[in-house]
């Protein structure tokens, strides 16, 4: 089951993340012995400090703690297969992609008051960002569980993969959604924790991002595009203008353009 967790650091950075987690056993006859646990690490975008996720899920009670967090929430996602479904079988990743940053061109050539700018700029600058993400794991999602291969490779590779149990039980069940369970977890795991999309591509795919330290920077800047207005965790207000996010996005389709031309040549499905 997937679950949104939201708290503050004690650093004042916000950290939001959804997060996979062991549904209870719905077959077990008592309450607790539907009993699962689980456990993830979040890491703090604004100091990089490290946070353990308690999840405790039972048929009729789930709790959520983070040691150390403040104004911790959280919410229990509704399950959405056909949303999985759709990443699995898409092929228009590259297609989305150059139809959101050529938007937000579009939008960068409108005529708006001086005082609107830094939010408009705010607003872009996260766009770009949420778009490259989402073509970086729309496409790897794409192309490896179209593959029995690739499959393969990523749960010899990936050790929170590798080590799931399942029941003899479960096997049956859970082989025949097999596609539809990995990509789950690599929507959950790169989506949202994009330091981990350079190893893992050139892990499994085989594909070497090269010094991508300006988009780990810009994750950080979109960060505080979105929860502080632009400002970063020392009040000191990020400086981003028209050439800003056009640059940002010349390295976005540089970077989308060189998984494109490994991708047909190697991997094509």
């Amino acid at each position: 089951m997937e679950i949104a967790v939201s708290f503050i650091c004690p650093c004042g950075a916000f950290v939001e993340e959804v997060i996979s987690a062991d549904e209870p056993d719905l077959m077990a006859e008592r309450n607790r012995d539907s009993y699962r646990e689980s456990w993830e690490t979040l890491v703090c975008d604004g100091c990089s400090k490290d946070f353990e996720v308690h999840i405790q899920s039972a048929i009729f009670d789930t709790t959520v703690s983070v040691a150390g967090a403040v104004d911790l929430s959280w919410e229990i996602l509704p399950e959405s297969c056909d949303f999985d479904v759709w990443e699995i079988e898409s092929t228009k990743q590259l297609e989305m992609y150059k139809k959101v940053t050529q938007d937000i061109v579009a939008l960068l050539s409108i005529d708006v008051p001086n005082e609107t700018r830094p939010t408009l700029h705010n607003m872009l600058y996260a766009q770009v960002v949420t778009a490259v993400e989402a073509y970086l794991s729309g496409i790897f999602i794409h192309t490896v569980i179209n593959s029995d291969k690739m499959i393969q490779k990523l749960v010899e590779s990936d050790p929170e993969l590798a080590k799931r149990k399942f029941s003899l039980k479960e096997i049956f069940t859970q082989w025949a959604e097999l596609k539809i369970l990995v990509a789950r977890y690599l929507k959950d795991l790169i989506f949202h924790e994009i330091k981990k999309i350079k190893p893992m591509y050139q892990s499994v795919l085989g594909i070497d991002f090269g010094d991508v330290s300006w988009l780990f920077k810009a994750v950080l800047i979109r960060h505080d595009c979105v929860h502080r207005n632009g400002f970063d965790k020392d009040g000191n207000q990020n400086e981003i203008d028209k050439k800003v996010i056009i640059d940002l996005i010349m390295s976005c389709t540089a970077l989308v353009s060189a998984i494109e031309e490994e991708i047909f040549a190697n991997h094509k499905t």
